[in-house]
């Protein structure tokens, strides 16, 4: 999640080992940019020599959030317990895989206002709003 923008993003995967997120992480590294700096918690994939070497030959410094102390990330951390609850909710009303449905939930996260912005995540990224599913329900409701 960007911290500016509170903008985020979920990638599905089959395990979290560090090469996985490396490769993970590098793809979506070139649909947005190479960031600056990125935060991370102490585990052991973040802190692994190939993810530091990955980070290091991109030219991202990382900052490791403290041990026991997810409050550092307060708005990511609040945005997993929502985006478990809408996963939760997307899995009991269409019976599917959970990662099926983890591009369309983000989709709806991006599109809403944050209160603390007065902007939506999307606004703030691409500079317009954006016709997703809340103004589609807003719109039929």
């Amino acid at each position: 999640m960007c911290a500016s923008t509170r903008f985020p993003e979920a990638i599905p995967l089959r395990n979290i080992k560090a090469k996985t997120i490396v490769k993970a992480l590098t793809k979506f590294f070139t649909l947005v940019g190479l960031p600056k700096s990125i935060q991370s918690d102490q585990g052991s994939n973040f802190t692994s020599g190939l993810f530091q070497e990955v980070m290091y030959e991109l030219g991202i410094e990382q900052y490791t959030s403290s041990a026991y102390h997810p409050e550092s990330q307060g708005a990511l951390e609040r945005f997993h317990q929502t985006l478990k609850n809408m996963i939760k909710t997307y899995c009991f009303d269409f019976e599917k895989d959970w990662d099926d449905g983890v591009h369309l939930l983000l989709f709806s996260a991006r599109e809403a206002v944050q209160e603390t912005l007065g902007f939506s995540p999307f606004e703030l990224v691409f500079g317009r709003t954006v016709r997703g599913p809340l103004k589609l329900l807003k719109k039929n409701g």
